[in-house]
């Protein structure tokens, strides 16, 4: 009984652990700086380039038996208006974003298509306002469920009734978000600071899994700085942070690095970048050290959460690995027909 208790009650506490952090956040990512259009609508078309593909993975808490599983992949591009003065310009993208959790399979898919517009107020200062609007569905599975009507006494028995009735087990709703972004660079590009504020769930959709019970999704406030500093001719020191309330849930995420080029050659830039996040509410909940690989217009990065909560028990400090890729695309313009965008 001692060895059968622990491995029924460790899990059990993990599944409600694991229901009530979905129902309370939205998908996130510890490289939260990589993820624009998850973390403010303004931030889309807001790169170097032209057009840009992006991809995320993150797999947490794999160890355990109910782990999530989150990919987002994103395309965002430029517009630049024939009669518009200075170098503003349009941006829009396409975010798709998918998370999977728990035995119920949780699901959260959602497509969005977002909008900007952005300002030039003055040299190298930009103010960006951006919306979002989407779809998204919810889904669970009851299947692989166990429910207290199956304990027979000695031994659960997914034979038995349930006692349970759904009403139902998908929701498709709207969404709609806003937010506004400004931009402070240098001349050098290497030098710039971005920040701003977002509201995502604007609307506040229903997303209840039963007809006599409305709940309504929760609006979700982040606010952020991401900034670089060119220290010499090869190292640029890197600092975000996000700051980001949903309901009861709290996240606070600053992170630090630095960026080493080991190539500047126009079309054949390579660097390296290196540093750490660190995530709290609370309590401190994650160390997060990060790798980033830069070569021409491509990027790639990896970083792992180190769990340090009082989670750790079922974690084993084991958080997660998260994945992102970025491919950009620079057009090539005939001189003296085009307008040269400053924004890096």
């Amino acid at each position: 009984m001692d060895k059968v208790l622990p491995n029924t009650i460790v899990p059990l506490v993990v599944c409600l652990f694991l229901v009530w952090n979905v129902g309370a956040q939205d998908i996130h990512f510890a490289q939260f700086y990589n993820a624009p259009q998850l973390l403010n609508p303004a931030l889309t078309g807001i790169f170097n380039g032209d057009t840009r593909f992006m991809g995320h993975y993150r797999r947490q808490w794999a160890n355990i038996p109910a782990d999530y599983l989150t990919f987002s992949g994103t395309y965002d591009a430029k517009m630049y208006p024939k009669k518009a003065e200075g170098n503003d310009f349009w941006g829009f993208g396409v975010n798709f974003n998918y998370d999977n959790a728990g035995y119920s399979s949780l699901t959260w898919t959602g497509l969005q298509l977002g909008a900007s517009y952005s300002r030039e107020l003055a040299k190298n200062t930009f103010l960006t306002g951006g919306v979002q609007l989407g779809v998204a569905n919810r889904s669970y599975k009851s299947e692989d469920l166990t429910f207290d009507n199956q304990w027979d006494g000695d031994k659960f028995d997914p034979g038995l009734p349930t006692g349970e009735s759904f009403d139902n087990t998908a929701d498709f709703f709207a969404d709609f978000s806003v937010g506004a972004n400004l931009r402070l660079q240098k001349d050098d590009r290497r030098t710039k600071l971005d920040f701003g504020g977002a509201l995502y769930h604007l609307n506040r959709a229903r997303q209840d899994f039963f007809d006599n019970n409305k709940v309504r999704l929760p609006n979700r406030f982040a606010f952020y700085g991401i900034g670089a500093i060119k220290l010499g001719g090869a190292v640029d020191f890197l600092a975000r942070a996000t700051v980001q309330f949903q309901k009861t849930y709290r996240e606070y995420l600053p992170g630090l690095a630095f960026k080493l080029y080991l190539d500047q050659t126009r079309g054949k830039e390579l660097a390296l970048q290196a540093g750490a996040n660190l995530r709290f509410n609370e309590i401190t909940d994650a160390i997060i050290p990060t790798v980033e690989l830069h070569y021409k217009t491509f990027s790639a990065g990896v970083s792992y959460d180190i769990n340090i909560s009082d989670f750790d028990i079922a974690t084993d400090q084991r958080g997660g690995p998260e994945i992102w890729v970025s491919y950009r695309i620079e057009k090539v313009k005939a001189l003296g027909v085009f307008k040269t965008c400053p924004i890096f």
